[in-house]
Order: C-alpha cells, then structure tokens, then sequence
C-alpha cells in the first residue's frame, strides 16, 4: 500500500510538472522566448556533448543546407532597390543601358556594380535561383569567418555555438532569399580584413586586403567603415607613427585605385557620368535625422529635398540644431536598427498566410529575442573582460562596431542595414559565451565533488 502511494504521488507531480510545462509553453511560444532559449541550450548541448572532427565542414554543411531551405520555402516580394537592380540586370542582358538615366541610378550610382554582377551571373547560369544559391555560399563563408575570428578571441566551444547560434538568426537566413547585395559584400570584406589582420607584416596580404575591400565596397558601400576601422586599429595598436604608415598606405592605396579606377571606366565607357558614386551623400543624412520617421525611409523627404540639395542641407542644419528632438530620435533609430523594432516591416513574405498568423508572430520574435540574448552575451563578455587585454581581432572589431553605431546615429536605419553590425556582435558575444561556459564548468566540478 506505501509502494502504490509513493507511485501515486509521482505520478501526481510528474503529471502536474508536464502540466506546468505546457502552460509555460503556450504563454511563451508566440513571444519566441522559450524558443529562442531552448536553441542556445540545445546547441550548447550539442557543442558540449557531440565530438565533431571536423568542425568546419560540418558548419558549411549545416548552415548552407538552412539557407538552402529557407531559399526554396519562403516566396519574398521582390521590391525596392533589389526590385530596380535585377530587373535592370536583366535589362544588361539584352544591351539595354538606357535605365543609367533612370532617376534612381541617375543619383545612386554606386548600385550599378550589384547589377553588372547580377547580369554576369545571370548570362553565365540562366536563371535567377543561382543568385539566391550563391547568396546561401556567401553567407556560409561568412559563418565559418565568424567561427575562425571567434576562436581568436575566445575559446573552441564558445565558437562553435556562437556560430551554430548565427547559422540558426533567422533574418540573415532571410536575406537571402531576396537578390541583395550585403552577403557578397561582407563576405569579401571580412575575407580582406581577415588576411590584413593575420599577415599584417606581409606586403601581399595588404594589398590582396584592400583589394578585396575595395572589390566588397563596390559591391555595397560600406567598405570605406572598413578602411577607417583599419586606420584607427593601426595608429592605436602601433607604437610609432612609421609602421602605422608602413601598414595602412598599402591597404588604402589600392583600395582607392581600384574603387576610382572603376568609376572613370564606367564614365569614359559613357555608361553614366557618375561612375559608381553617390551624387546625393545628404540624403541618407537627412532621413537619418527625421523624428517623425524614426531616421527610416520616407516619402516626405523624398517628395519635398531629394531633388533640391540646398534644401537638404539647409534641412538637415535644422534637424541637427533641434535638440529637443535628438534624443528621442536616436532611441527610436537604436529600437530600429539594434532591437528589430520594425522587423514585421521588413520581414515579408508572401506564402505567410500557410505558416499561419500565430507561426509568423513566432519567427519575428524569435528574431528579436536571439538578437537580444546576442547583445546580453556581448555586454556579459565586456564585463567580464572590462580589466583584460584585448585581442587584436577583438580590438578591431569594437572599433568597427562603434563606428557604425555613430554613423547609424546621423543616417538612415534598417533592421536590414544590421547585417553587418549583427556578425560584429556575434563575433564579441563569444567572449561572454565563453566566460559562462567556464561558469557553467566549474558548477559541474563543485557538483561532481559534492
């Protein structure tokens, strides 16, 4: 009868301990907190547990087959600039070049290099799902960078689950599924700064550096952030003015032979006569600095200065002076750029409806909380680090980071401009990765001794 009664009351508890379970489950499943928190620990769990030989094969295995999926499941709208670019690469294709005197590339003609790219790609394979495919072998490249940069600055285990925590971030899986240009970029740039970084003594590396910079900043224009975090990790990190100059001139030779150099071949071919320049740098300034958008795109702006620079500059001299309304602008824009505060904006797709409204509400919020755990890892890390030498790939990578964050302050904001400030990020929160590792370590070791 004791026996019978001790199995009733652990059926009793177990059943009200799945119970429990379930309810946590339900009230916290659409928030994507449960979730979000139950793929760390499995992939800690699976780092801790599982021997893989080789890591990095089995990284580019599992996080292109993701990209993969989600490339073949997901229909993306296609709109905006991607919707300009490729329909222009098309237009390429059948030697039509009379959309360089299209308003847009007439202004933005920095975007043309995405759509020589595109057309040669599209000539060389035929049809388009090729453009997504190498999207998915770009960003594969970028998460094995992640790993290999991780390892540097922290320790084995805290970068295999910073990057199997970046191969399962959904909205870079989303990126591609839509013809952009930020995977092939960064891919190029990250590879540029990798081999700068880790043959800085090695004239070739330089210049193979900055080539790759410069080749990743025609793609997208973000190179340039690469070559002032390059210049201020340098003057900081060297002792004396002559190998600062010894490191630096090389890498930023190139990088401006190669970026002029392409702009007066595209003028002198009379393809435009900008090149591959921005002809209105005051624009994302001065929708950067609107309140009422939140620093976003916006057709006010658009329809009222972009045709009329002396009213953009004359404008953004009074949202910069409006000092009141700063502050409250730049938390809006931190919301936006760091925090995915306008991700159900930015996350369209049209097959949404078979997911159903409950599942979509999960995946943006699942977005948002691993980027949040991201952030709280990085800020554990510093922490932590706050009175320990810092890396060189660390170092840089904080240099990069703040550069952004000041240049997102004054223009315009994105959830997708995250993208390269997100690897930033990953990178850095395996050094917190790595300190609760060792929490997590020597709690097992007081365990085992109790």
């Amino acid at each position: 009868m004791k026996k019978l009664n001790d199995i009733l009351k652990k059926m009793i508890f177990i059943v009200m301990l799945i119970f429990i379970s379930i309810l946590i489950f339900v009230s916290t499943f659409e928030n994507g907190v449960l979730l979000s928190i139950l793929s760390v620990v499995i992939i800690y769990l699976f780092v801790d547990k599982v021997k893989i030989k080789n890591f990095v094969l089995f990284l580019v295995i599992f996080s292109f087959i993701t990209k993969l999926i989600a490339v073949i499941v997901l229909k993306i709208p296609l709109r905006g600039d991607y919707y300009l670019m490729y329909h222009a690469s098309k237009s390429v294709l059948k030697g039509d070049l009379s959309f360089t005197t299209d308003p847009y590339f007439g202004v933005f003609g920095y975007q043309l290099f995405n759509v020589f790219y595109q057309a040669l790609i599209l000539k060389i394979f035929k049809f388009s799902f090729v453009l997504k495919i190498l999207n998915c072998i770009y960003s594969t490249i970028i998460t094995v960078l992640i790993y290999k940069i991780s390892r540097k600055i922290s320790n084995e285990k805290a970068a295999k689950i910073s990057s199997l925590i970046y191969t399962v971030t959904l909205y870079p899986i989303y990126l591609n599924t839509i013809f952009g240009n930020q995977q092939l970029s960064l891919m190029l740039i990250l590879l540029g700064v990798y081999f700068i970084l880790e043959k800085d003594n090695n004239i070739k590396y330089l210049l193979l550096g900055g080539l790759l910079i410069a080749l990743g900043h025609l793609e997208r224009a973000e190179g340039i952030i690469y070559i002032m975090t390059l210049a201020v990790y340098f003057f900081v990190t060297s002792k004396k003015i002559l190998p600062f100059i010894k490191k630096i001139v090389p890498i930023v030779l190139v990088y401006f032979v190669v970026t002029i150099s392409a702009s007066t071949l595209i003028i002198k071919t009379n393809i435009n006569k900008i090149g591959f320049k921005n002809a209105n740098p005051y624009w994302k300034v001065l929708c950067g600095l609107s309140y009422e958008h939140s620093g976003k795109f916006n057709y006010d702006d658009e329809t009222n200065y972009i045709h009329d620079k002396d009213l953009e500059i004359k404008e953004i001299k009074n949202r910069l002076t409006d000092f009141k309304t700063l502050p409250g602008l730049f938390y809006r824009k931190i919301k936006v750029q760091y925090l995915y505060d306008d991700i159900d904006q930015t996350f369209q797709v049209n097959n949404t409806k078979q997911f159903g409204g409950i599942i979509l509400n999960v995946i943006l919020n699942y977005i948002r909380v691993i980027n949040i755990l991201t952030i709280l890892f990085v800020m554990y890390g510093q922490i932590k680090k706050r009175k320990e030498k810092r890396d060189k790939w660390e170092l840089f990578i904080i240099i990069n980071f703040l550069l952004y964050f000041v240049a997102y302050l004054l223009i315009e904001v994105n959830a997708r401009y995250y993208y390269n400030i997100q690897v930033d990020m990953v990178i850095l929160s395996s050094i917190g990765i790595g300190y609760l590792i060792k929490l997590i370590d020597n709690n097992k070791k007081i365990a085992i001794k109790l």
